[in-house]
C-alpha cells in the first residue's frame, strides 16, 4: 500500500468516522481507497450515502442544507436507486409525499440537469410529466398514484432526500 493511501486509512481510521478498504485492480495493484461507511442517519446504497430529511423547505432551501452536509438533493441515476430512494422515502413517510430530489431545469428550461453535476442517464417521469411548464422547474418524486417523478413550482414546501459519497 502507497504512503498517501496507508496515511488516508490509518487517519480515518483514527477519527473513527468512516471504514476504510484498499481496493486491488486487475492486476493486483492497490487503487484509491473506496469508503464504504456512511455518517450515522444516513443509508448506503452502491457507494453513495442517502439522507431522508422530513423538514418541509422549498427545491433552493433543501439543496443549500444538503449543501450544508457535504452533499446534494439526490441525484437518481439507475432503477435500483430509484427503488431505494422510494423505499428511503417510505420507511420515514409511509404516507410517500412528494420528495425534492436533485434534478431541475432552472439553468435552461427543457435542460434537465443534476444539483450534483451529475449527467442525467436516467428519468422516471409521471404520464404527461415533465409538463413544460415554464414554472414548474424543480423535481419531486412520489408523485401521484404512480409515484413516479413530476417538475413542480420550486418554491412548494416538500421533504427532501440529499446524497453524497461516503468519505467526502
Amino acid at each position: 500500500m502507497s504512503v498517501p493511501l496507508c496515511f488516508l486509512c490509518l487517519l480515518s481510521l483514527a477519527v473513527g468516522a468512516l471504514h476504510c478498504t484498499p481496493v486491488s485492480d486487475q492486476e493486483g495493484e492497490l487503487s484509491e481507497p473506496r469508503y464504504t461507511d456512511c455518517p450515522q442517519g444516513w443509508s448506503n446504497y452502491n457507494n453513495r450515502c442517502f439522507r431522508y430529511v422530513a423538514s418541509q423547505l422549498d427545491w433552493a432551501d433543501a439543496e443549500s442544507y444538503c449543501v450544508s452536509l457535504g452533499a446534494n438533493l439526490a441525484s437518481v441515476n439507475n432503477k435500483g436507486e430509484f427503488s431505494f430512494v422510494k423505499n428511503l422515502i417510505k420507511s420515514f413517510d409511509p404516507a410517500e409525499s412528494y420528495t425534492w430530489i436533485g434534478l431541475s431545469d432552472l439553468h435552461k428550461e427543457e435542460r434537465w440537469m443534476w444539483s450534483d453535476g451529475s449527467k442525467v442517464v436516467y428519468t422516471i417521469w409521471s404520464s404527461g410529466e415533465p409538463s413544460g411548464s415554464r414554472t414548474e422547474n424543480c423535481v419531486q418524486t412520489n408523485y401521484l398514484n404512480d409515484k413516479l417523478w413530476n417538475d413542480a413550482v420550486c418554491s412548494y414546501k416538500s421533504a427532501f432526500v440529499c446524497a453524497t459519497r461516503p468519505g467526502l
